[in-house]
């Protein structure tokens, strides 16, 4: 059953502020090579690339939260923008296990998920961690495989699929037509499913683009449809963060308003490399990825995770 706006507003007060809380003991930010193929010889240009940022990960979160709070009190359409600093992740997986918490799928089935990439030179062995989820693209191919109306873009940026009308054949088009493959049709499976009792965690309800639903045996409306990840939207329409970006240990994740001058996500875009081979593609993303190597170290480039 929906929930009533009091129980909402509730939920939403006492979940902001565990937010505020987790993010006051975020640790220091540890760090990890940028994804991509190995350039033998070459050594990263210290002067020239700025190191990641040095601010511990909590002070980030609560940043990133008090911008998100101006841009909900300004009463502004916002412009979201997710930037990923590769060289934090550490290949944790906490953001997609947050993301699958928030976001109920089935088994072998996330709207977020890490690539990881080991290479190797001479005795000396590199693992790269790149997250991944779907590019909010301002021109999203999957919009052009199916009939106008299926797909929309909210005026914040994010792409919005109509879950009752995106189903069967047009839930498959729009899937082949994602050049990352971040479209997948619920299926309806569980992990209970061959067991004697479906389990809680299968049962409850959660929103998505706008509605409640539930992966409950039997009752699941999404059948069918095409799902994917949406910046937790129903998350961000109450004042909250993504999930991913919330529980990022590594501080790899940052995510605002573009159109605040003042957002550490317009500050911290300022003067970077960033990875092109997504616009390059004509997707024109909302997800930014930072093309820059650490200091010292030799210089890997991002084309080796595409």
């Amino acid at each position: 059953m929906p929930k009533s706006a009091e129980q909402s507003a509730i939920e939403t007060k006492a979940r902001r502020g565990f937010f505020r809380v987790l993010a006051g003991v975020g640790s220091g930010a540890a760090t990890a090579l940028v994804g991509g193929k190995l350039i033998t010889g070459t050594k990263a240009r210290a002067a020239e690339i700025p190191p990641p940022l040095a601010e511990p990960s909590g002070s980030v979160a609560i940043r990133m939260q008090e911008d998100l709070d101006a841009t909900i009190a300004s009463g502004k359409t916002p412009s979201w923008l997710m930037v990923v600093d590769t060289r934090k992740c550490i290949g944790c997986d906490a953001c997609s296990v947050a993301c699958k918490a928030e976001n109920p799928t089935g088994p072998g089935v996330n709207f977020r998920r890490v690539i990881k990439r080991e290479l190797g030179m001479g005795a000396q062995n590199w693992a790269i961690f790149k997250p991944v989820n779907c590019l909010q693209c301002d021109d999203p191919p999957c919009a052009k495989a199916v009939p106008t109306g299926m797909i929309t873009k909210r005026p914040d940026g994010i792409v919005e699929f109509d879950d009752q009308k995106l189903k069967g054949s047009f839930a498959q088009a729009a899937a082949q037509a994602c050049p990352i493959r971040q479209i997948h049709v619920e299926n309806g499976k569980t992990y209970t499913q061959d067991t004697p009792a479906e389990q809680p965690y299968e049962q409850r309800s959660f929103v998505e683009n706008g509605r409640v639903h539930s992966r409950k045996r039997g009752a699941n409306d999404m059948q069918d449809s095409a799902r994917k990840c949406n910046f937790c939207s129903h998350l961000l329409d109450v004042g909250v963060l993504p999930s991913c970006v919330t529980t990022c240990v590594g501080g790899a994740m940052y995510f605002g308003d573009a159109n605040n001058p003042t957002s550490l996500i317009h500050e911290i875009t300022k003067g970077r490399r960033e990875f092109t081979g997504h616009q390059n593609l004509g997707l024109k993303p909302r997800v930014i990825y930072f093309e820059e190597s650490m200091p010292g170290t030799t210089h890997i480039s991002c084309t080796a995770c595409h």
